[in-house]
């Protein structure tokens, strides 16, 4: 049984959309990955498939998935600080 199961509520997980919004709140940019944040959601950008994982900042794990490249929205609905693993790339970002 997963934690989200065991805790009552479903985990969040990943939606490919069109494209990132215009306007990020926050932004971090490397040459594989884009990473913004925006209406509490966190919006990747991948150049290459790629496993994500998603942390609280305590390391309890929110979501866990292998992405294609393409654009995708995690949606969260705490807010707080967040660590964003990507493949080897490790992000912070605060909702």
């Amino acid at each position: 049984m997963s934690l989200a199961a065991l805790a009552g509520y479903a985990a969040p997980s990943w939606l490919k959309v069109a494209a990132p919004p215009s306007e990020p709140v926050e932004n971090v940019v490397s040459e594989k990955i884009d990473v913004r944040v925006a209406d509490s959601n966190i919006i990747l950008t991948l150049s290459e498939a790629a496993e994500v994982k998603v942390f609280t900042i305590l390391g309890q794990l929110v979501a866990r998935q292998k992405l294609e490249a393409g654009v995708w929205s995690l949606p969260i609905s705490a807010r707080g600080i967040y660590i964003l693993k990507v493949g080897s790339a490790t992000r912070r970002v605060t909702i």
